[in-house]
């Protein structure tokens, strides 16, 4: 360990971020809170950068960057940028050969990997095209490195670049080198000066590289880091997918939604049993005791049989990997198949269903039909999340975790019997019925789903087609919204409309029946305007895109009264009929033993 200037932390070294790194990862404001440092230490002296761990096997090999290589990384764009805008030729070519590229020793920082020609092509502002979500935040900031630098030039010309980078080169890091790239890595786990918990993530990939390091020679380190390396990216992109304008998948497009989150999902659907090891035994688990109380314990339990060790954390890690892999080819499906676009993006799958979705996509049955019900387990999930999770608006994890945590002994017949258990457990027919009719759904997180469906088989009808995912993504764009037929805040006389009171309005506003898909900017054009108002304006209903929404404005146009409540109470339960035939617990072709095995267990 030793404490480090930036000038002779780069002397005599060709830095490398090794393949199974994290992605590149930082975004516009980690840019800025560096050059916030660098303007600090200007202003006050001398800055601590942080902590890098490094691997170097024997002098004059590279070294590999265990961690830090998000700052090693953006510190090379921004000397780069600095550097190439300097005026003297004799300092920017001194500087160039420190710091960039020697003419001894070659490059002194690069990235391996699929980013590796792009990074090179980048600093040499040869403009390369992005193809890939770590390529693009690297285009990215480095476009806004050279635009800050840019005004540097600007506020004060060579003498203030020169500042800038006599200042960023003398502040302080701290270097650890360790020749055991497996020790380096659990160093990583020891040494975490970033000021933030380290994730759950990165401590699983620690504590099974140590005991691949202590108990297996370390002959599994290379294979974990590079597996947890393509776990990252893969992650990487299943965020950068999901928060796709017009893709937007809630549930995964929040800060909240992490790398430990797809850690715990595997957890629940995790079978290692084969190796004496009971996973998913807990279906409330968190990251932290996926940590504590699953794998701590497994692998102290192995380590005194090396051989069942070593098939366990290959298993492990391989089919940990795999889970994320699952996961962003979900995603990925978004933009080729309507009815995963419809699952994740409108109907936004709950939760508590992903770790079944994903080990479905895994073993290749999400679009799979069994022999008691014409229906893929895919479009089960639907129902079931429809049912159970949206109307009922409960979250029975153990029944669902009771599915998954089986699947490695069920059939695709089986695993759609227990869904239409689990439906008709939760949500039967009548049930389901009475509460699209009378119940307030305005707020419901299933709105938006039942409302395409009436979308869908009104343009079924017409006939048309389908709205294609390209129209999908067009009106999710724009802001598509829950409108109310009758205004939640009436300045008209309720009681010309069937109201008998304030009380009656209230009870009926919020229910399917009054509720419309419309574009954000019209529904915001509504307001509290009268119905009559909305259905003759040319540029409120007869403008919207939706065809229910010009539907009702062909229907009620020309009345007195535009709508009334028993409107309301007709078109509710005529949408409560409609959704409970698109969403039933039998379908059509369920033959009857499959019905009579259903009924037994529910």
């Amino acid at each position: 360990m030793s404490k480090q200037t930036i000038e002779t932390f780069f002397a005599g070294k060709n830095l490398v971020v090794p393949s199974y790194q994290r992605d590149y990862a930082w975004r516009e404001r980690n840019i800025n809170e560096l050059f916030s440092d660098i303007e600090e230490a200007i202003d006050v002296g001398g800055h601590y950068l942080g902590t890098f761990i490094l691997s170097q096997r024997a002098p004059g090999e590279p070294v590999f960057v265990v961690d830090g290589q998000q700052r090693l990384t953006t510190l090379t764009m921004l000397l780069g940028a600095l550097i190439d805008a300097l005026a003297e030729e004799r300092v920017r070519s001194a500087m160039y050969s420190s710091y960039i590229c020697s003419p001894l020793d070659g490059v002194k920082f690069q990235v391996l990997g699929d980013n590796m020609e792009f990074f090179q092509a980048m600093l040499a502002k040869k403009n390369p095209t992005p193809e890939s979500a770590g390529q693009k935040r690297l285009a990215d900031n480095y476009e806004h490195i050279r635009l800050r630098v840019r005004d540097l030039v600007q506020q004060g010309g060579h003498p203030l670049l020169i500042k800038w980078l006599k200042t960023l080169t003398k502040m302080e890091v701290l270097e650890f080198i360790e020749p055991d790239e497996g020790k380096a890595i659990r160093m990583f786990q020891t040494v975490n000066d970033r000021g933030v918990p380290l994730a759950k993530m990165d401590i699983v990939k620690s504590l099974l590289v140590y005991y691949s390091n202590r108990y297996l020679g370390g002959e599994l380190d290379n294979y974990i880091a590079v597996q947890f390396g393509k776990a990252f990216r893969a992650f990487n992109n299943v965020k950068d997918l999901a928060a796709e304008r017009g893709f937007k998948i809630r549930n995964i497009d929040r800060d909240a939604f992490v790398e430990d989150d797809v850690l715990r999902y595997h957890y629940l659907a995790y079978d290692g049993r084969i190796f004496g090891v009971d996973a998913g035994g807990d279906y409330n688990a968190t990251s932290a005791s996926v940590l504590e109380t699953f794998l701590k314990p497994a692998l102290q339990n192995l380590r005194a049989k090396p051989d069942v060790l070593r098939s366990f954390i290959e298993n492990y890690t391989e089919d940990l990997t795999s889970f994320f892999f699952g996961l962003e080819a979900i995603v990925r499906a978004t933009r080729t198949d309507r009815d995963t676009y419809m699952l994740l993006v409108v109907q936004d799958l709950n939760a508590t269903l992903y770790p079944l979705v994903i080990r479905l996509q895994l073993n290749g049955w999400l679009k799979e039909v069994g022999d008691t019900d014409s229906r893929t387990l895919q479009e089960l999930v639907e129902v079931t999340d429809i049912r159970v999770f949206k109307l009922k608006g409960t979250n029975p994890q153990a029944d669902v975790f009771s599915i998954t945590r089986n699947l490695s002994k069920l059939s695709v017949s089986e695993v759609a019997t227990r869904l239409r258990w689990f439906c008709q457990k939760f949500m039967p027919d009548t049930l389901m019925v009475q509460q699209l009719e009378t119940e307030e759904l305005y707020r419901n997180a299933g709105v938006h789903r039942m409302l395409w469906e009436e979308e869908d088989a009104l343009r079924a009808e017409l006939p048309l087609p389908a709205a294609s995912i390209e129209e999908l993504v067009t009106f999710n764009s724009g802001g598509l919204s829950v409108e109310h037929v009758l205004p939640q805040k009436p300045s008209f006389s309720i009681e010309h409309y069937g109201f008998v009171d304030s009380d009656q309005y209230e009870q009926h506003k919020h229910r399917l029946g009054n509720l419309l898909l419309l574009e954000g900017s019209l529904n915001s054009a509504c307001q509290d305007k009268t119905v009559e108002a909305k259905v003759t304006s040319p540029s409120l209903y007869l403008s919207s895109g939706m065809k229910t929404v010009k539907a009702l404005a062909a229907t009620r146009s020309g009345l007195s009264q535009g709508y009334r409540r028993e409107n309301i109470e007709e078109r509710g339960a005529r949408l409560a009929r409609q959704l409970q035939k698109r969403w039933p617990i039998f379908s059509a072709t369920l033959n009857m033993e499959g019905a009579a095995e259903a009924a037994e267990q529910a």
